[in-house]
């Protein structure tokens, strides 16, 4: 047992340095990408950038048209789903530089929990048993995790108007909480990992072989631990929703505390250890902030006034790469 989890704790070290081998074999080859690569700390676009256009517009109404909405269709979200996934499963390759503290120290702390994932787990587990409230919410709180973190994006999809923040926003929550479900299927497959439900709480890694084998043994939900699924998808709805309406004290502070309480309650309800919740909570930040500052990079509205033959008049530039 002690075997299979210094493996673990040392693959997740060990993904550094190779991310980081992949981004030296190219750094000796011509860069002509003039698109911003992502990182933890990316800032591409203001949030409203057509909150500018409106005002300066607005002194120029009577011989300046309006700018354009962000328009939805299918070719679009399309585009900008394969694109965002493209960047997702590409970025150990072109890993930041300003990236290297953060996730060296997630592999750290997720190889310490694993260590202690069985003790920690039967803490939690007391925990629930001792305390009725945490029994009567734990159950609800988890489901935020999947049904409700759709339902959300569905409301967001079904209230919105087209060009409206609103419809953004569920293009943006929904796009995200479809790559982490890919992504979080990927690893759950390599890692094979036992939930500690099976075994009274032993923790074992099987890799694929483990993972695939269980779809003949009809124990389909055995060797799905790792990462934690509901987390990453509670954290990538919270970080669109904290992005996306920032403006807001309440709406992070309410998004990232309802994705923490379901990454907890994964411990509590029995379906996950604290570093599956660990590591799939911060893989749902990551790849929130992804997909709306990829998004804001794309359709980036700029706003320019200036002097053409004699009159005043307003420029709007739309990127769209």
């Amino acid at each position: 047992m002690k075997k299979q989890k210094t493996w673990v704790a040392t693959f997740l070290l060990l993904i550094l340095p190779l991310s980081l081998f992949a981004q030296g074999a190219m750094s000796g080859e011509p860069k002509n990408d003039p698109e911003p690569r992502f990182s933890l700390a990316s800032h591409y676009a203001p949030a409203s950038p057509t909150v500018s256009v409106l005002a300066v517009s607005s002194a120029f109404s009577q011989s300046t048209p309006a700018a354009a909405p962000w328009s939805l269709s299918f070719s679009s979200v399309t585009r900008d789903f394969l694109k965002d996934a493209g960047e997702i499963w590409s970025y150990p390759v072109h890993i930041q530089t300003r990236d290297i503290l953060p996730i060296a120290s997630l592999a750290v702390v997720a190889g310490l929990l694993i260590a202690n994932d069985e003790a920690i787990h039967r803490g939690f587990i007391q925990y629930r048993m001792n305390n009725a409230w945490v029994k009567a919410v734990s159950p609800f709180i988890t489901q935020m995790g999947s049904y409700g973190s759709w339902a959300i994006a569905a409301a967001f999809l079904l209230f919105g108007r087209q060009g409206s923040k609103t419809l953004e926003t569920g293009v943006l929550a929904t796009t995200a909480i479809l790559q982490c479900g890919i992504l979080t299927t990927f690893f759950k497959g390599m890692f094979g990992r036992q939930r500690p439900f099976w075994d009274n709480g032993v923790d074992r890694w099987s890799g694929p072989v483990g993972f695939f084998s269980r779809f003949g043994s009809g124990q389909l939900g055995r060797y799905d631990s790792f990462p934690g699924g509901h987390s990453i998808t509670a954290f990538s709805l919270a970080t669109v929703l904290a992005m996306q309406y920032g403006e807001s004290v309440w709406v992070p502070i309410l998004s990232y505390t309802m994705a923490g309480g379901v990454a907890l309650s994964r411990v509590t309800e029995n379906k996950h250890w604290l570093s599956d919740c660990l590591v799939g909570s911060f893989l749902g930040v990551v790849i929130g902030r992804m997909v709306v500052l990829n998004h804001r990079s794309r359709y980036h509205i700029l706003p320019t006034a200036g002097v053409v033959n004699g009159s005043l008049s307003l420029a709007i530039t739309v990127s769209n790469r």
